[in-house]
């Protein structure tokens, strides 16, 4: 739901008017509105049958609705992209929406008005799959009576949007609309921005830096919009940060995810030190041990100690400077070869497109499986003792491995049970993939395996390392040419002191 919302919102930014004029009209807009707004919705209530059918039939294999469910969020979730994204490429909807009384004259009130049948049509889903939803939910609560621990009821239907609204949708919603807002007040005056700065393109430059600013201020904001408070003083709080200390991680605090002891989960969000923050749901705290915390602890400081977050912006700065790119070698093309204008339109969409469904998913789940390996040290920082020969605790009489080279066997284990109590909780099937995560069950097989074969692990670190230069090379590369196509070396002429 991430990528999608993303990719919508992505598009009211960067657009005024469609690529291609498809549906033209007012009364043939809000029909094409219409039915990209209902259409999810309805394939939303055929999926909520069939898992409740395949679970009803097959209740000894639960793991079958499960498989079911994903699949069918899936088609959703792309149905979503398509028709919303078909609507703002295709159809008068955006100009249409600017064009309304007094609202074409506001901030930001033309991008939200344009927005209203995506969210519309996502908490149509929500409400659709709902009874699905809850039944997977239930499946979990069965694991938590059976191993005897704090049991809470399933969200009735009210607070299960208002959860998904919160951290599925203005988790992303917030700070895109602050860009948004940005972007209007810019376009709206880049005229004397513009002459003031003797730079054509300072409005371009201000917008990314408004997106910037974003990025860095974002998690002081989200850790309001989710339902967060500080992790209350005691043993495992004292834990963590010590074992912080030792891994030298940097943050402003470690808080509690408030979730109604439904989610076990744990995440990390800040690009600076000063406003990062560790998430620990308060169904994790209540399902699992101090030292499966202490791994999950772990594997976020993982992003933030091997640079993920840094990575991840880089490459939302290469699509970046695509567009602006595209945007000023096509300014004229738009109106004098609209035909060619709109092929070209279409090939930097698809492969951004790819950039964005493939290679991001392919570069996030190495750095996921890099984030393990982290916390599977971590867990050996943290004191955990060995309890079987490996590369890293070898006998007496032979010299141990560099602990850069190997992994413990017994933190892999750990390690992976703790990966398989989350999926368990959750009610994910072990062997489930999704677009930023490899499955739990093939992510615990390879922490095994680099245990087994430390040859592995350094080919494996040497391969993340060549797609972190290759980031690295594509963005000087895009970033220089954006800044030539934007003519920044005439603001350094005017403004550097002669």
């Amino acid at each position: 739901m991430y990528l999608v919302v993303v990719g919508i919102l992505a598009l009211v930014l960067t657009l005024s008017r469609p690529i291609y004029p498809l549906i033209r009209g007012t009364e043939a807009t809000l029909a094409a509105a219409a039915g990209v707004t209902l259409l999810p919705a309805l394939v939303g209530g055929i999926v909520a049958r069939r898992v409740l059918r395949q679970l009803d039939r097959h209740p000894h294999q639960p793991s079958r609705g499960q498989a079911a469910f994903g699949r069918g969020l899936t088609i959703v979730q792309m149905l979503l992209a398509a028709g919303h994204g078909g609507l703002l490429l295709t159809s008068d909807w955006l100009p249409l929406t600017a064009a309304l009384p007094v609202i074409g004259r506001w901030v930001l009130v033309p991008g939200l008005v344009a927005l209203v049948p995506f969210i519309l049509s996502i908490l149509l889903v929500w409400i659709a799959v709902y009874p699905a939803d809850r039944a997977v939910r239930q499946i979990a609560l069965e694991v938590y009576l059976f191993r005897g621990k704090p049991l809470r009821p399933v969200w009735p239907l009210l607070p299960y949007l208002i959860y998904n609204l919160r951290h599925q949708v203005l988790f992303i919603l917030i700070p895109m609309l602050l860009i948004l807002t940005a972007h209007d007040i810019i376009v709206l005056y880049q005229v004397p921005i513009a002459r003031w700065t003797r730079l054509e393109a300072a409005p371009d430059v201000l917008i990314g830096l408004a997106a910037i600013a974003v990025a860095i201020f974002t998690p002081e904001i989200l850790r309001h919009v989710w339902a967060t408070q500080r992790l209350p003083d005691g043993p495992l709080r004292d834990r963590l940060l010590r074992l912080g200390r030792r891994l030298r991680l940097r943050c402003r605090d470690i808080l509690v995810w408030r979730t109604g002891g439904l989610v076990v989960n744990a995440a990390v969000m800040g690009v600076v030190a000063p406003l990062r923050y560790v998430l620990i749901t308060d169904g994790m705290l209540e399902q699992m041990e101090d030292t499966k915390i202490e791994a999950v602890f772990g594997h976020e400081a993982g992003h933030v100690k091997r640079h993920h977050i840094f990575y991840f912006l880089l490459f939302a700065f290469i699509s970046g400077c695509a567009v602006t790119i595209f945007t000023i070698r096509t300014h004229t093309l738009a109106h004098r070869d609209p035909d060619l204008y709109q092929a070209l339109a279409l090939l930097l969409g698809t492969l951004l497109a790819m950039k964005w469904g493939l290679l991001f998913g392919w570069i996030s789940r190495r750095f996921e499986r890099q984030a393990d390996i982290f916390g599977v040290r971590t867990l050996a920082v943290a004191g955990l003792p060995c309890s079987a020969p490996c590369a890293v605790h070898q006998p007496a009489d032979d010299p141990p491995a560099p602990a850069s080279d190997a992994v413990c066997t017994t933190a892999a284990h750990i390690f992976g049970d703790a990966l398989h109590e989350v999926a368990l909780l959750n009610g994910i099937r072990p062997e489930a993939r999704s677009w930023r995560h490899s499955s739990i069950a093939s992510r615990s097989r390879f922490l095994q395996e680099l245990a087994l074969y430390p040859w592995r692990l350094r080919r494996f670190e040497r391969g993340v390392g060549l797609v972190k230069g290759l980031i690295l090379a594509v963005t000087v590369v895009a970033g220089t040419w954006a800044a030539y196509d934007l003519r920044l070396w005439q603001a350094l002429i005017v403004w550097l002191p002669r």
